[in-house]
């Protein structure tokens, strides 16, 4: 009898240390990069990590968010890595010391306003929000030259953005267009009867179809149609372009796999940059070229609405009042 429950203990305890082993390899990477993005990303961590197995939970910022925080709450959390665009998100995530810090290394290498002061977080890569219009559509003299021209009453039934309810990137563009100009300008917009609907992809399809052949949109989705549809014309608006920050963090889990820390200097290193510019989105390294058919970073920084600690606490304070208040002008 003693000898039966010796070897069932040490078939449960061996079981144990098989399912803690298996665990032990993973590493949960919840992120909102492009598909694509991930399916190239996959073997380049295959052959740097033979001994870790990757998981991917891909989704939207908002969807990444709620995850997260419902994970959180129930003791339960599974990701390791979080990549997403909401960069008052993270904010939240490092006032409630739910992230680890950056290896300081690696935080070292970026600029001082695009990371986190604690090293909560760190700027993977930029996309960038410029207008985009339809020149089969739209008549030269209605072309805009920056993003309040927009509220004029001649781009009546013409103008589209992504909805800041859904897309993290969109969420960022409303918030610095009303940090700068107020809500009238978005009251202006609604008299405009501007779409606010979906995310990027889908403001790009209302700019073809003409439905909307105005719109803000990201860079990067732009350039990935500059070979298949020439009628996409991008302007890079005078008051400035709107960087956002496609942002990194390690969650603080009570037991880290070991190798996390050397995953965030591989997705800094020229070819995980190059991976991000490889997607159209900016690399916040000065060495890494621009992504293909962009301008410099250096003409991007230089022409963009400035981030500042000011801006960054107070929307992170108000994102939901922001939300709220928009939701009013816009969906009511």
């Amino acid at each position: 009898m003693i000898r039966l429950i010796n070897t069932i203990l040490l078939t449960i305890f061996l079981s144990s240390c098989q399912g803690k082993n298996s665990a032990s390899r993973e590493i949960w990477i919840y992120t909102s990069l492009y598909k694509d993005t991930i399916a190239k990303l996959l073997p380049m961590l295959k052959r740097k990590f033979p001994d870790v197995d990757f998981k991917f939970y891909q989704a939207g910022s908002e969807e990444i968010a709620a995850k997260v925080n419902a994970e959180i709450l129930t003791n339960n959390l599974k990701a390791d890595v979080l990549i997403s665009s909401d960069r008052f998100w993270y904010e939240e995530l490092a006032d409630n010391k739910a992230l680890s810090p950056i290896p300081e290394d690696v935080w070292r290498k970026i600029p001082n306003d695009l990371r986190h002061p604690k090293k909560s977080y760190v700027t993977l890569s930029l996309p960038v929000m410029v207008l985009c219009y339809n020149s089969d559509t739209v008549d030269k003299s209605l072309v805009p030259e920056n993003f309040k021209d927009l509220s004029h009453p001649k781009y009546n039934n013409l103008f589209s953005t992504g909805s800041p309810l859904a897309s993290g990137t969109n969420f960022t563009t409303m918030a610095m267009l009303q940090y700068n100009y107020g809500w009238d300008y978005f009251k202006k917009l609604k008299l405009n009867k501007t779409i606010a609907q979906g995310g990027n992809s889908s403001v790009l399809r209302r700019i073809q179809s003409s439905e909307r052949p105005i719109g803000w949109v990201l860079l990067e989705n732009v350039l990935r149609f500059q070979k298949k549809d020439p009628r996409l014309k991008i302007i890079y608006p005078k008051d400035g372009v709107v960087t956002n920050n496609n942002v990194l963090a390690l969650t603080n889990k009570e037991f880290s796999h070991p190798k996390l820390d050397e995953f965030v200097r591989f997705m800094f290193s020229k070819n995980g940059q190059e991976l991000m510019t490889d997607s159209f989105m900016y690399s916040p390294l000065q060495e890494i070229a621009a992504p293909v058919g962009a301008p410099s970073l250096d003409f991007i920084l230089k022409n963009s609405f400035p981030w500042s600690r000011k801006f960054i606490s107070r929307t992170t304070v108000d994102r939901l009042d922001l939300k709220e208040e928009y939701s009013s002008i816009m969906f009511q």
